[in-house]
């Protein structure tokens, strides 16, 4: 237990605070968005995961590392405290992403489900098609573009 009060006490010292590592786009504000994706073992967590890296190429936002966040890791949080806004993008239901950040206390902004966006899951498979990037793309992009 006191690992994880230690972790709240790290989250409240480093708001505010510029994280070390960030890149041009985190310093400037042209990408305020933090971003966490599933990237769990199937092709609609994959596919979240390419959705996250594609934004992130795209200038829409910077990938904050979900696992760090769950490990308690300082500069996980640090990434977060600077966003403007927080979106996760899940491969199903199950919401995994989501309720990692909901447990940490992170404020959720925007969160998709690939699922919900026409996408079926495939169980045991990880392969997923340059149509489907597209489709889940741009209903993401559409949506973060009118923020």
């Amino acid at each position: 237990m006191e690992e994880v009060k230690e972790v709240v006490e790290d989250k409240e010292e480093v708001e505010g605070k510029e994280v070390e590592g960030m890149d041009n786009n985190q310093k400037s504000g042209k990408a305020k968005i933090a971003i966490f994706t599933c990237a769990g073992g199937s092709n609609t967590g994959q596919l979240a995961n390419a959705i996250g890296i594609k934004l992130v190429k795209a200038n829409l936002g910077y990938m904050v590392c979900l696992a760090g966040i769950a490990a308690g890791i300082k500069t996980s949080f640090k990434k977060v405290s600077q966003a403007k806004d927080v979106i996760v993008i899940d491969g199903c239901p199950k919401s995994c992403a989501k309720k990692i950040l909901e447990k940490a206390g992170i404020e959720i902004n925007y969160h998709y489900d690939v699922t919900k966006l026409g996408i079926k899951k495939v169980p045991g498979s990880i392969d997923f098609t340059p149509q489907e990037v597209e489709i889940v793309e741009k209903l993401i992009t559409e949506n973060l573009n009118s923020i």
